[in-house]
């Protein structure tokens, strides 16, 4: 099959191969582009950063800092106590259905067998669906986008994961769960992008932490932390993006409303928007390896921690 045109038929030889990233232990949560280059990004706590922004559509969650301790079976163990590092504990999503209508979208990991989905059909008018696994675990609107509620694994409580397509974009968010140093239970998402034929030749190109790296050429390799303990044994994660993405970490935090898309580089209502240029990004280029085309924000893996089925199959 012939390759997005956004891609050049060939590469440098010259360049190294780029290892796609599978969410490993280290490190804050730890994105992964669509070209297969990977990155760290820590973020602020409380704070809501956009992963994608097109035209019809924006993907954000919300960052929480998270200390936990390694588990036994991770060798690092043994002279790292302490990691202070961030997990994505809340996503929103907004998008625009061909007649204009808006659906914004809420997910918990808290409550992981449904999705909030509000109907903004005016300025004064809206209504809310509740997606339930119990009840009503799909939705389709205007015959453009699907959304649905699913189990994960027949046997695991909180498995469940919500997924969302259209002609652009196969969103999926999975729950997990791990335990703290307390031993207390912490829940995240982990978030997987896939773009669809129309995300290519859409004049609008992507945004966001992972959506700017759908026309690159190369994978861009970014930050990645480092887990070297300080003289009480603890980690303190510190990578924003630095060399992966365009601007600073402050450029992403979404304001005016989890729902709004308003950031710097915001696609959201775009009628064109030109692709970004890698030549200027620090971090390392390397030969795309990721030919699924697929992306995803992954948690830290934290002692309790169970992969999603999905982190499985790109592992």
């Amino acid at each position: 099959p012939s390759l997005p045109p956004s891609l050049p038929p060939s590469l440098p030889p010259s360049l190294p191969l780029s290892v796609v990233s599978n969410g490993g232990a280290t490190g804050d949560v730890h994105m992964s582009n669509f070209m297969g280059g990977k990155f760290d990004f820590k973020g602020m706590v409380n704070r809501i950063y956009a992963l994608l922004s097109g035209p019809r559509i924006t993907l954000s969650a919300r960052f929480e800092l998270a200390v936990f301790k390694l588990p036994r079976s991770d060798l690092r163990s043994t002279v790292i106590n302490k990691v202070h590092g961030s997990l994505m504990t809340e996503v929103f999503l907004t998008m625009q259905l061909p007649s204009k209508t808006l659906l914004n979208v809420q997910y918990s990991p808290s409550i992981p067998y449904t999705a909030h989905v509000l109907v903004v059909l005016g300025e004064q008018l809206s209504k809310t669906i509740l997606l339930d696994i119990h009840s009503t675990a799909q939705a389709d609107f205007e015959n453009a986008v699907h959304m649905s509620i699913v189990k994960t694994s027949p046997i695991k409580e909180f498995a469940y994961a919500l997924r969302v397509s259209d002609s652009a974009w196969n969103i999926s968010v999975t729950a997990g769960s791990c335990l703290t140093i307390h031993d207390k239970v912490m829940r995240f998402v982990n978030v997987k992008i896939s773009p669809m034929p129309a995300a290519f030749s859409d004049p609008v190109a992507p945004h966001g932490l992972i959506g700017q790296s759908l026309h690159d050429r190369f994978a861009v390799q970014g930050k990645i932390d480092q887990y070297v303990p300080n003289a009480a044994g603890e980690v303190v994660t510190s990578a924003q993006g630095e060399g992966a993405i365009e601007g600073t970490m402050e450029d992403y935090e979404v304001v005016g409303g989890a729902f709004s898309g308003n950031f710097k580089f915001s696609r959201f209502g775009a009628k064109n928007a030109s692709r970004r240029n890698v030549a200027l990004l620090s971090g390392k280029k390397m030969m795309p390896m990721n030919k699924n085309f697929e992306a995803a924000a992954l948690g830290d893996r934290l002692p309790g921690y169970e992969p999603s089925l999905f982190e499985k199959n790109i592992s």
